[in-house]
């Protein structure tokens, strides 16, 4: 199935923690953890001790924690939509990464509760 932004789902130990990767069509990460949300220069960078690829990083409140299911926590995405195992949403944007509690708050744009900051993302 093609995607005009999402190029493909991975899954992933970050930090020994399950990890679940959003590899866009530019090449940049979205890396979701329970505890975090981060955007990546490439999926390499993710591993660099320094940190020189990381982009930007959003820690979650822990009561806002992404739940994993057998290490994924990803359920479907279409375009820039990204739905998660607990009912969360995950919205990408040129310049933003959105996670709200629900499909409805983020079709609203309301109860933010996380975000990422994103170079152009450029779609198909």
């Amino acid at each position: 199935m093609s995607n005009s932004i999402v190029a493909e789902i991975l899954a992933e130990t970050l930090n020994d923690e399950p990890c679940e990767l959003i590899k866009l069509h530019n090449g940049l990460i979205i890396a979701l953890t329970s505890s975090a949300l981060g955007c990546y220069r490439d999926r390499q960078s993710m591993h660099d001790p320094l940190g020189n690829g990381l982009l930007s990083f959003s820690a979650l409140d822990p009561d806002h924690r992404i739940q994993f299911r057998e290490q994924r926590c990803i359920t479907t995405y279409s375009g820039g939509y990204v739905g998660l195992v607990d009912g969360k949403a995950l919205l990408i944007a040129p310049f933003k990464v959105r996670l709200y509690p629900n499909n409805q708050d983020g079709l609203r744009g309301q109860n933010c509760l996380a975000e990422l900051e994103l170079p152009e993302i450029d779609v198909l």
